[in-house]
């Protein structure tokens, strides 16, 4: 039968059978495989998922540089490693309170909400400017039922920085979440006076304004959360939702069709 020769399956070598050995008639030997990193890296912009190489700053600061690396380390679900490394700095710097903040940041969207809290109360220790941990730790507490001291967290925080749009409307949302209508739209009304573009904020307000039974002031807030959020679906739904309570029903079955499709986009 006729024998068909490739590279998988040579003929016999008979020279190698007699105990000669032929490497070194066949050419080099074949070196190390060069990094084509370099090489993939001018088109790293144009390929989706995980960069091919960390962002280098010269001469960065390590207080700067290692909670970059760790936002781009959680950005690619590599949430462990994140973790891992600001404990690290934290293990020598342990009174830098913004990278503490942004390790409780980490754990509570790993779910762990108690870690979280105990990282933010000892950053609060070293804070120069204490509010943004305030704040981040009372709206921690109030999404956890807690609400009575995420709200003395949240007021300490406005009464350091009156301005602060952030404090109030975590304030508002506390006060709603204990039936404090009333309460939560003053909140609410004023953090949209420092932030008036805030989606957010303009959607709880409507929801505010819904229970005390202001259904127009609502839906005026609704429209205009839609406005500054085109694509969000509970905005449409919520306004589905008043328009029902209205009587005004061929509108409402508008709003939740377009719910429907925002959220399938």
């Amino acid at each position: 039968m006729r024998r068909l020769q490739n590279s998988r399956a040579p003929e016999p070598d008979d020279a190698a059978l007699e105990g000669f050995d032929r490497a070194g008639l066949e050419g080099d030997a074949v070196g190390p495989v060069a990094d084509e990193l370099p090489w993939l890296r001018p088109f790293g912009a144009d390929i989706p998922g995980l960069s091919l190489a960390t962002t280098f700053v010269l001469n960065e600061p390590e207080s700067t540089r290692v909670p970059r690396r760790a936002r781009e380390l959680a950005g690619w679900g590599r949430s462990l490693d994140a973790l891992l490394l600001l404990r690290r700095y934290l293990a020598e710097e342990p009174q830098n309170a913004e990278v503490r903040s942004l390790l409780a940041e980490l754990l509570d969207e790993g779910g762990d909400s108690e870690a979280a809290l105990e990282e933010l109360t000892v950053a609060l220790s070293h804070a120069a400017d204490p509010v943004s941990v305030l704040v981040h730790r009372g709206s921690i507490l109030a999404r956890y039922g807690r609400t009575a001291p995420a709200e003395r967290d949240l007021r300490d925080a406005i009464r350091r920085r009156p301005d602060h749009a952030p404090a109030h409307f975590h304030l508002g949302l506390t006060l709603l979440r204990r039936g404090l209508g009333s309460d939560a739209t003053a909140a609410l009304r004023e953090s949209l006076r420092y932030a008036p573009d805030d989606p957010d904020a303009t959607y709880y307000l409507g929801e505010a304004l819904e229970a005390q039974g202001d259904l127009p002031g609502a839906l005026a807030a609704m429209e205009r959360a839609a406005a500054l959020a085109p694509d969000h679906p509970r905005t449409y739904k919520m306004m589905g939702r008043l328009l029902d309570r209205m009587g005004r029903t061929d509108q409402a079955m508008v709003m939740h069709k377009k719910a429907r499709e925002a959220g399938i986009r």
